[in-house]
């Protein structure tokens, strides 16, 4: 039977909807009793796991005594285990210390069933692992010689000493037995099986019933990470810190398609059947011996969902065809803000429970024996068939429950009369239902027990220690030096927590709550009483990192187990605009820009109108044509590594140059000379301008004013001219490479003809 029985998801979780549930006013239940409160005291220990088990009619109860751990026991043949002195206790005691070692940390049970109520009972403690109970039921697990004994007493129930190799008490962080099985997970998340049945050993191996079995992977490799379990009379199912779901055993629908032929002697990776946008936070199995596996699981969006045979509408889908076989993972009817999940498979029954935030407890499948409060289902011999969830006490308020055996039983703490309760349906014999002066067979009726004990006792006791669940994979980044790089996304849930959940980065890298800004090596997440939902870690490399970086995403919480998420790196050489080369022309039109790279192969680059962001103008080329231009612009270059993605630093400007029309300024002034007198140097009145590139000049004659030839080495912005014999003309030519060539104005310099003395007058 699935014993996992108080998480803080209710424990805790109510704490937040304490004063709602005191004000909301419901229906009254059987009893008349309006919607019950739930009071709330010191907690156990933080390490205990699962504080209540109820196997048939068999109980034990590890209760919270001012702050300590004390074992509590009741129901049918309770004394003979507990003691060794044959007979049942009708009402709660203590079991004495003197009965075992440690704190008590973790209580689980099972049956085969029968009017003798025979279980196989386990307590972990801080410093041992007892298995008592029915010698024949042990047998049927294991034929590990001296493992169990008949009593908690008994030097044979300590088994501390009978774990698996390398396995001690400290390591192991849960357990569970079922009437076929014994499991244990370490705190590494590895599980270990001791059992009779071939496919539940997980390991690939032959049959081994006195040893035990190692749970792989079909690759062989070991399961880790494991931190849920659940376990049937035939089947195994595991959720890892990664969110992943696997299992092994009978068959079950773990492909998405239906089978009730092929076992697994190994975990089967069935994390792609989870739904969509789902993240499992808790799952059950139930399934009697060598029978198919009906598969449950428990979102973080705290739907419940079932997946394989409907045997007795246990699917909850109300088909009530009982040889209807689900393929996939489909939602329980009618259930929603569900924080908890129970199932039973003791005695072949198949019955699952569930339970609200507002501590509504709600049962489908098999109701023998009234076992969901239904009276007409009141028969323990009979079957029935519940294909929809029932409110089997009609309130809520409810801190805890356990579908046990033949019986449902919910705790709580009744403050107005300041004790802690707890109501049962089902099956009451041989005292299981705790009131000694209740003999009435079955309850269908919610019956309010008070626990038998001194006033000191709680229910407000973690049965779960807080558990952090990482979901999501990361790959190995890479990264661009002295920028940060891309993120990643994975998410964290907190269960049962008594502290804020604390997340350090290692060197190198950062976190935050959003995508895009809030980056810190450190972040404190706070949940809500116990309860820290789904939450979106983004990490990514830090800027200035360098080299190859490595390390582990830490997550701690008080009591929980310490996540680490390997993470690495590798820091690419950011590349280089090794030099840039402009380009000018004359007037609008297109220039080509260009570049060169460091390095130069695998390096390209991009262009851009802007010195940061925009949008890419060209991108992978060493040049760039910009297209037609009428005024002068300035382009950037950002180098960029074709492999990694990487880009330069910076983005280096370019100049595209537009140049106004060459003008060829212009010069002065006319002269008028007698031959033989100086000449007056020839001036630039307005320079030359415009144009592309440097500006030369080269002066011009002429004779006629049409026909100009060069004159040799005049190439100043001036000329002094060489007197002429005749009348001539002069320009001055404004030359660039692009443009060509420009002349000036023409000046002429006049020569007039020497005076002549006619003495012949």
């Amino acid at each position: 039977m699935i014993q996992n029985l108080l998480s803080k998801i209710c424990a805790k979780f109510f704490v937040v909807l304490l004063l709602a549930s005191m004000l909301l006013i419901q229906a009254q239940a059987q009893m008349g009793i309006e919607n019950l409160p739930i009071g709330f005291g010191v907690g156990c220990d933080p390490l205990t796991y699962n504080r209540f088990t109820g196997s048939y009619h068999s109980n034990l109860y590890i209760g919270n005594q001012v702050g300590s751990n004390v074992l509590l026991a009741w129901g049918q043949n309770m004394l003979t285990y507990t003691t060794g002195v044959t007979g049942d206790i009708l009402a709660p005691v203590f079991v004495s210390t003197a009965s075992y070692a440690g704190i008590p940390y973790e209580v689980r049970s099972s049956s085969t069933g029968g009017g003798g109520g025979q279980s196989v009972m386990g307590l972990r403690t801080s410093s041992k692992l007892y298995i008592f109970g029915d010698p024949t039921n042990i047998s049927t697990i294991t034929s590990m010689v001296n493992f169990g004994g008949p009593n908690l007493p008994n030097v044979k129930s300590d088994v501390s000493l009978k774990l698996p190799a390398g396995v001690t008490i400290a390591d192991v962080a849960q357990f569970a037995i079922s009437p076929t099985a014994i499991a244990i997970v370490t705190n590494a998340g590895h599980v270990y099986i001791l059992t009779k049945v071939l496919n539940m050993q997980g390991d690939k191996a032959v049959a081994g019933p006195a040893v035990w079995h190692h749970v792989v992977q079909s690759s062989g490799a070991f399961l880790t990470g494991v931190v849920k379990f659940s376990l049937s009379s035939s089947g195994a199912f595991a959720l890892t810190s990664s969110g992943k779901i696997f299992y092994w055993g009978a068959p079950a629908n773990v492909s998405g398609t239906a089978n009730t032929v092929t076992s697994y002697n190994y975990a089967y990776d069935m994390s792609a059947q989870i739904p969509s946008g789902v993240t499992v936070v808790d799952l059950v199995a139930i399934g009697p011996a060598t029978k198919p596996n009906t598969l449950f699981l428990l979102g973080n969006n705290l739907k419940v969902y079932s997946c394989g045979l409907n045997t007795l509408g246990i699917l909850g889908v109300n088909n009530p065809t009982v040889t209807f076989n689900q393929t996939t993972f489909q939602p329980v009817n009618g259930l929603s803000n569900i924080v908890r999940i129970d199932g039973n498979t003791e005695a072949g029954l198949y019955t699952m429970g569930a339970m609200s935030s507002t501590g509504h407890v709600f049962g489908w499948g098999d109701g023998v024996a009234s076992m969901l409060g239904i009276a007409a289902q009141s028969s323990f011999t009979a079957t029935y068939t519940n294909t929809t969830p029932v409110d089997i006490y009609g309130v809520g308020g409810f801190s805890d429950f356990s579908i046990s055996g033949h019986f449902t039983i919910a705790f709580f703490t009744n403050l107005a009369l300041n004790i802690d309760q707890y109501w049962y349906v089902g099956h009451n014999i041989g005292g299981s239902i705790g009131i000694p002066s209740n003999v009435t067979p079955v309850i269908s009726n919610a019956a309010t027990a008070k626990l038998n004990a001194p006033a000191t006792i709680s229910f407000d006791c973690s049965n779960t220690q807080p558990t952090l669940t990482i979901s999501g994979a990361l790959s190995p980044f890479s990264a661009c030096a002295d920028q940060p790089s891309n993120s990643q996304t994975i998410s964290i849930l907190g269960i049962n927590l008594t502290n804020d959940v604390v997340i350090v980065a290692p060197v190198g890298f950062e976190i935050s709550l959003l995508s895009g800004s809030g980056y810190s090596n450190l972040i404190t997440l706070s949940g809500t009483g116990g309860l820290l939902a789904s939450t979106n870690i983004y990490i990514r490399v830090s800027a200035g990192s360098t080299g190859s970086v490595s390390g582990n995403l830490v997550f701690s919480s008080s009591g929980a187990t310490t996540q680490n998420l390997p993470i690495s790196a590798t820091i690419n050489p950011l590349p280089v605009i090794a030099s840039v080369v402009g380009a000018a022309r004359t007037g609008p039109g297109s220039v080509t820009v260009s570049g060169t790279v460091t390095p130069s192969i695998g390096t390209t680059i991009d262009w851009f109108a802007n010195p940061t962001g925009g949008a890419t103008l060209l991108g992978g080329s060493l040049s760039y044509a910009t297209g037609i231009i009428s005024s002068t612009t300035t382009y950037f270059a950002e180098a960029r590594n074709t492999t990694t993605g990487c880009v330069s630093s910076t983005r280096t400007p370019v100049i595209a140059t537009i140049n106004g029309t060459l003008f060829a300024g212009s010069i002065g002034s006319n002269q008028s000379y007698c031959v033989g007198q100086k000449l007056d140097t020839l001036q630039s009145l307005v320079v030359a301008s415009g144009g592309t590139g440097t500006i030369t000049y080269q002066w011009q004659k002429s004779i006629d004013n049409s026909s100009f030839t060069d004159i040799i080495g005049a190439t100043s912005i001036y000329y002094n001219p060489i007197p002429p014999t005749q009348t001539t003309y002069y320009r001055r030519i404004a030359i660039t490479l692009a443009d060509g060539s420009l002349a000036s104005n023409t000046i002429t310099i006049i020569v007039n003809p020497k005076p002549v003395v006619d003495f012949t007058l």
